[in-house]
């Protein structure tokens, strides 16, 4: 399995050139910036539905996963399939301000 495939996230560097990254964003078609938008909430999701995963008691959900591989991949899955369904408005704030922002 291709695990690149299945997350797709445009690669931007942090020390990317402004005007690069303005004209990656403000593709004709604004796939890029749903894209963005789209992974940012997926992010997000993976990181609460981890710490909301913590919060249980040890064995209970996972059994005996001390590595929490299985809790790890379930967070990320989960967080990618909620945010793909409608998410909880974040990726659409987000893409709300980036098309704001860069104007397609």
């Amino acid at each position: 399995m291709d695990l690149s495939a299945t997350l797709s996230v445009p690669v931007f560097s942090v020390q990317a050139d402004p005007n690069l990254l303005s004209s990656q964003l403000r593709s004709p078609n604004g796939h890029t910036i749903d894209a963005v938008a789209n992974n940012f909430e997926s992010m997000f999701l993976s990181m609460m539905l981890k710490e909301m995963r913590q919060t249980l008691d040890q064995g209970g959900f996972f059994g005996d996963d001390t590595g929490d591989v299985y809790g790890g991949l379930f967070d990320l899955y989960l967080g990618q399939h909620l945010a793909q369904a409608g998410g909880i408005g974040i990726g659409a704030m987000v893409k709300h301000q980036l098309q704001s922002k860069y104007k397609t």
